[in-house]
């Protein structure tokens, strides 16, 4: 509108400012969306400063002379006003004659250019940006400014007020506006899918970006990661859980001291340091006949939300006055409101409100003195209940069992019956979105619908009044169960990750299932196939502990039962005994496999009988009990070549390479195992990881520690960094955890690369804070210490790695551990700790020496030897080259190059130690001749005194 242009540059009033180029009008620094008709008029009556336009002067100036509604320029002014706060008496209304503008007018400088509410509306680059409302936010902005100021000043504000009050539409735009001011940004954490207290914590750790694991189960494990966050935390629907809702907020306060927490909730946290602020309703009309109605935000949410069905002319004076009749009627909350109008297009305003009059005579029976505003909340949702026909009473009553989120085919499998077909569902769930008591939300192209809390506690609550809860929870199940067979079935041919991501929208509905299930009104018989229908799902997200849990529960119902054991009995064994692997190997994680292969070989299972014997050879390897674990390691094979599955063969190969490893086979491991990892053929998900692990990554793990031994150090370092390569392709948490630990971490230490080590470590812990499983948990400790004692914290030992190793127990002996153990002795002796170094090699040597260990002896040897020395000094040197004697002997028998070159290296040592480094040395070139890269053999012959001889038989000091 060229007439209103006058004003080119910026220019403010009161607390306003105006940019007629960015067409932005800033109220105390926060941009107010207000229209284009009323920008236009503001600037024409600026322009006009002073003077008093008529109607008809704005209508042909803004309007162009269109015809338009009665009240327009009236409705347009109220916007102005209520947008201009405390200028809204800048516009002055002269009664008869019509508006003026009386403020001062300030021009602003040229850098006002600039967007001023950038601060308050970019979202901070490390954050996931809060996007703005479809909808506008519609008479809180008074409350917008006083929570954006109070996160200034406080750590914890709690949104208090009746559900529907709008607490989580203040709370999200009051972080979008802040998060700026926030250098890591705004997060949401919704807490109305959580059904039990333990959940918080992962809902939480969620919504901050990590992945969902047993590591979000405790907000302790995420300290780390949390310790200098400078965050938003919006933790919103609290009330359901208030008591551990309060308790993890100030834990989280606690352990992230730079982050603020905007609670929303129907009562305080009660935490110490708590700002509550009530949120008001929407202001209402003090009676029916008020010529500003529209200047009351309660009436203009309503007639927003109205539109054109109000069945009167929507500006005309009765159409104000029955808004204004319900307005105040309502409350002004903003949810009963909404509720009000989504009924208009069907009863018009006067039966609207006609019938809530009668609705709100009813509630007041229980009080005649007070009538709560949760009484008010129930009001409104009760009279738009009872509005609905029976058809889509009965589809919201269904649908409230959805936990999430559901898609359109969900509700129509979730809600059809034989007298309401899936046609009908769709027409009752279009027309509950049309009343707002179902919303949409889009994503990836695909439409997923979801109920308010609220509206899904109270159709509940209608469903189990109405008998049928039982049935439907059901159904419910059921329908789930076929979800998640479904997610099985496709996890066998699918390869891509998204197999994963179709299904975690999925996970609230299926706790929410087994809950139901396991419950007094439950179904035991139902609980049981929708565990094993969830094993792969859980597995597959790493939920490890929560998946042992569920399975324990179903194992222990069968148990009670008379019926024959079946393959529900097998899986559910199977998922015990991997769960387990993951956390201890004790005679309860053999006992489930050995349970695996007995029922598997009953019903004719192939599947479940190789996956029971792998179990129970890593049970043997990760006890190091080689002996009893090569023999299965042949029968798995026989069984593996009768299979249709490629992951099969391949885990054949793999176990049957290590198990020559173990022999001293070295040649025909490199062979077994190079097979293996040079299969290219992809695999789907499910047989990628049918081992617990990725079976390529494993490949390349023990392919690393292989090559090494054969002193090709280069090509073990590309193996090792291959599986970590390959683990994170696959995007699963546990086989990252192994690559790192087991094929990283230790080809960093063996080959002295200091550098690799710090970061390897540093990733393995990051992902245990993730997810922490609790064996990886105790790597993670233990490699951290190792590293820490290395610089010097000699107190590291008893408080970190000591008790981390007795938690994994035996595990500490398996093959590739050994050179941990080797590195920490040494450690400990530089340290002066020869006692506790001389008592871990001592148990590793005999533990070697029972189950004849080749691959770890030669090494365990060497250590032992070096420890000697340590404690007695030159006397040792005889006993000790003998020992070293034997080590170089047993690494040349089985061609542990590797281990040669370090064995060498000590003897070296001590031929210096006598005076005679020259004939030591002399041992020591044929070795490194034969390595692929000598110098790192060179540069792996640390010694625990304290010193090293380098390749031209000078001593150098550490």
């Amino acid at each position: 509108m060229d007439a209103c242009m006058l004003y080119h540059g910026d220019f403010a009033f009161g607390e306003t400012v105006v940019a007629p180029r960015r067409r932005e009008v800033l109220h105390r620094g926060i941009r107010v969306d207000i229209g284009d008709r009323a920008f236009d008029l503001l600037l024409l009556l600026a322009e006009s400063h002073g003077s008093v336009l008529s109607k008809q002067q704005i209508v042909a100036r803004v309007w162009n002379d269109r015809v338009v509604e009665y009240n327009a320029v009236e409705a347009q002014v109220c916007a102005l006003r209520r947008a201009l706060g405390v200028d809204r008496a800048a516009i002055r209304t002269v009664s008869g004659r019509g508006y003026q503008f009386v403020a001062e007018l300030f021009p602003q400088a040229k850098d006002s250019d600039k967007p001023i509410a950038a601060s308050m509306n970019g979202a901070a680059p490390s954050s996931r940006r809060l996007s703005a409302e479809v909808c506008p936010l519609i008479g809180q902005e008074v409350a917008i400014r006083e929570i954006c100021r109070g996160l200034q000043t406080h750590r914890l504000i709690t949104l208090l007020g009746t559900g529907g009050v709008g607490k989580t539409r203040l709370a999200r735009e009051a972080a979008r506006l802040s998060a700026p001011d926030f250098s890591d940004g705004a997060f949401v954490a919704e807490l109305a899918a959580a059904t039990a207290t333990d959940h918080i914590p992962t809902t939480i750790a969620v919504a901050l970006g990590f992945p969902p694991g047993d590591g979000t189960s405790s907000l302790e494990r995420l300290a780390p990661s949390l310790v200098s966050r400078h965050l938003l935390l919006v933790l919103d629907n609290c009330e359901h859980l208030i008591d551990g809702a309060a308790r993890i907020a100030e834990q989280f306060l606690r352990i992230a001291p730079r982050a603020v927490v905007l609670a929303t909730s129907r009562e305080p946290l009660r935490v110490a340091g708590e700002l509550a602020y009530r949120v008001p309703s929407l202001e209402v009309p003090p009676d029916d006949n008020c010529d500003d109605a529209l200047d009351y935000s309660a009436v203009r949410l309503f007639e927003a939300r109205v539109g054109p069905h109000a069945g009167l002319s929507p500006d005309s004076r009765a159409a104000l006055r029955l808004k204004s009749q319900i307005c105040r009627r309502l409350d002004g909350i903003p949810l009963a409101l909404e509720l009000a109008a989504a009924c208009v297009p069907s009863l018009g305003l006067q039966g609207v409100a006609d019938r809530l009059g009668n609705r709100f005579q009813i509630l007041t029976h229980g009080s005649r003195t007070v009538l709560p505003r949760q009484q008010t909340l129930r009001a409104a949702l009760d009279w738009s209940y009872d509005l609905l026909s029976d058809e889509q009473r009965s589809v919201l009553n269904r649908l409230s069992l959805f936990a999430g989120t559901f898609t359109l085919a969900s509700a129509q499998e979730m809600a059809s019956c034989d007298a309401l077909p899936p046609d009908a569902v769709v027409t009752a769930l279009m027309q509950l979105v049309d009343k707002s008591l179902v919303s949409m939300a889009s994503g990836s192209g695909i439409v997923r619908y979801r109920l308010l809390e609220s509206t899904r506690a109270y159709a509940r609550d209608a469903l189990r009044a109405s008998g049928a809860m039982r049935e439907w929870s059901r159904r419910h199940a059921s329908y789930f169960l076929e979800i998640f067979r479904t997610a099985a079935r496709q996890a066998e041919v699918h390869a891509d990750v998204d197999w994963r991501n179709a299904y975690v929208p999925h996970l609230d509905d299926l706790r929410a299932a087994m809950q139901w299930c396991f419950s007094v009104e439950g179904d035991m018989e139902l609980a049981v196939e929708l565990t094993v229908a969830g094993i792969p799902f859980l597995m597959h997200l790493a939920l490890l502990q929560e998946c042992l849990e569920t399975v324990d529960k179903a194992l222990e119902w069968l148990s009670r039962e008379d019926g024959p054991v079946d393959e529900r009995h097998m899986k559910l064994h199977a998922a015990r005994g991997m769960c387990l692997l993951c956390h201890t190997v004790a005679t309860s994680t053999s006992d489930a496999f050995e349970s695996v292969v007995d029922i598997a070989a009953r019903v004719g299972n192939l599947d479940y009988q190789l996956l029971g014997m792998w179990g129970r050879w890593m049970c043997h390897y990760l006890n190091g009990e080689y002996a009893r674990a090569i023999p299965l390691a042949h029968r798995f094979n026989e069984l593996a070549s009768t299979s249709s599955r490629k992951c099969d063969h391949l885990a054949a190969l793999r176990l049957s390479g290590m198990s020559r490893l173990f022999a001293g086979d070295l040649p025909g491991a490199l062979a077994d195992l190079q097979r293996a990892a040079n299969d290219t053929e992809p695999l789907p998900r499910a047989q990628r990881m049918r081992f617990l692990y990725d079976e390529k990554m494993l490949s390349h793990a023990s392919l690393a520690l292989t090559l090494w031994f054969m002193g090709e150090t280069e090509l073990a370092r590309q193996a090792a960094q291959q599986s970590l390569d390959d683990a994170r392709e696959f995007d699963h948490p546990v086989s990252i955890c192994y690559a790192l630990s087991e094929a990283v971490c230790t080809l960093a230490l063996l080959r002295g690369d200091d550098a690799a080590l710090d970061a390897a470590v540093a990733s393995l812990a990051a992902e245990t804070r993730r997810h922490s499983i609790s064996t990886w948990c105790a790597r993670a400790q233990m490699w951290q210490g190792l590293l820490d004692l290395r610089a010097g914290d000699a107190t590291v030992f008893a408080r970190t790695i000591s008790p981390a190793m007795t938690s994994i127990g035996s595990k500490r002996f398996y093959v590739s551990l050994s050179p941990y153990v080797t590195a920490l002795a040494e450690a400990l002796c530089r340290r002066g700790m020869i006692s506790e170094a001389a008592e871990i090699i001592d148990a590793s040597v005999a533990r070697a020496t029972r189950t004849d260990d080749k691959c770890a002896l030669p090494e365990l040897w060497r250590a032992k030897a070096e420890v000697l020395v340590a404690s007695n000094g030159d006397e040792a040197i005889p006993a000790a080259e003998s020992i070293l004697a034997e080590a170089l002997q047993m690494a040349r028998t089985y061609g542990f190059l590797a281990w040669q070159a370090r064995c060498s290296m000590s003897l070296a040592r001590l031929g210096h130690m006598k005076g005679d480094a020259k004939a030591a040395l002399d041992a020591i070139f044929p070795v490194t001749q034969q390595s692929a890269d000598a110098s790192d053999i060179g540069a792996a012959g640390p010694t625990l005194a304290g010193r090293e001889v380098n390749r031209r038989g000078r001593p150098r000091r550490y």
